[in-house]
């Protein structure tokens, strides 16, 4: 064997483990994209949970939020403001879903259910004026991005959408 035949063999072993090399790399990214999907999906149904914790172990704050989103005059003063405060928190959740999505973190199916729901929600008259007026904690390119998906929808109460919605049932309760 000459020494051209060894450098020839020398260089095909090191191409192989070159190829071997990015194989196990691809399979490692791969591995770490599945990840991280799985941890993004995590995070959305663990802040769903919350919110929804939020709204059931606190009546009152279900009430002014089901009020508020079909009429944000509705509210006095101090209802304004939690009204608000919950707002930025689940909205801030939708704004979460949709940078995690842009990422490709988030499964698209899972990201526009998601936002479908928060486009209706939204699209009530209460939450409409709060969106119009009060998102100052959001990002102002997620604020712009949705807002141009906003004027495509009309506003409509959610009740008439979405019975779950009818803060009329909660008014008669009260009474």
């Amino acid at each position: 064997m000459n020494w051209d035949a060894i450098g020839a063999s020398a260089e095909l072993l090191g191409a192989m483990g070159v190829i071997a090399t990015l194989v196990y790399l691809a399979r490692q990214i791969r591995h770490n994209s599945d990840q991280l999907r799985g941890s993004a999906t995590t995070a959305v149904f663990e802040y769903q949970r919350s919110i929804l914790i939020m709204l059931t172990d606190n009546p009152d704050l279900y009430k002014i939020a089901m009020r508020g989103n079909e009429d944000w005059d509705s509210l006095d003063t101090f209802e304004k403001q939690q009204f608000t405060l919950w707002c930025i928190h689940e909205t801030g959740m939708w704004e979460m879903c949709h940078r995690l999505f842009a990422q490709g973190a988030l499964d698209e199916q899972l990201y526009l259910g998601k936002e479908a729901y928060w486009l209706e929600l939204h699209s009530s008259p209460g939450r409409r004026n709060w969106w119009n007026n009060h998102t100052i904690m959001l990002s102002k390119d997620f604020h712009q991005a949705m807002s141009k998906k906003l004027l495509e929808k009309p506003v409509e109460k959610l009740r008439e959408s979405n019975p779950i919605f009818n803060s009329s049932v909660h008014e008669a309760g009260d009474q």
